[in-house]
């Protein structure tokens, strides 16, 4: 994982990390908690082409990612978080960011970015 974060990324991040069923990934940092059974918390998936990482996964490897970081503006940023694809002449997976905030991570097909963001953590536009 940390070879694939320092690929992807050019980022080095100090946590555990546990694959479970389907690819998904958790991390974690060693402590001396007595409390058993999952820790960590949802970091991203293994797809065939590389790591997708989840929202707060984007916010761990976002403030040291050297690279494959995407700004946005606000208008693209809401439209994001809405679940919309938004137009990037960027290919593979990329982190987004919209001022200090990292909204998750997308795929590009060097057109267009594809979003992952959850229906449930979306917004309403009106």
């Amino acid at each position: 994982m940390r070879k694939l974060l320092r690929e992807q990324f050019g980022a080095e991040v100090d946590l555990q990390f546990f694959t479970s069923g389907k690819g998904r990934i958790y991390a974690y940092r060693d402590s001396e908690c007595p409390i058993k059974g999952k820790a960590g918390i949802y970091f991203g998936k293994m797809e065939k082409d590389g790591l997708r990482l989840s929202i707060e996964g984007s916010f761990i490897v976002g403030r040291v990612a050297k690279k494959s970081v995407l700004e946005i503006d606000q208008e693209k940023a809401m439209r994001w978080l809405a679940g919309e694809d938004i137009e990037a002449n960027v290919e593979g997976f990329w982190i987004l960011k919209w001022g200090q905030y990292f909204l998750g991570c997308g795929k590009g097909d060097g057109r267009v970015l594809r979003n992952y963001v959850p229906k449930d953590r979306r917004i309403r536009l009106d």
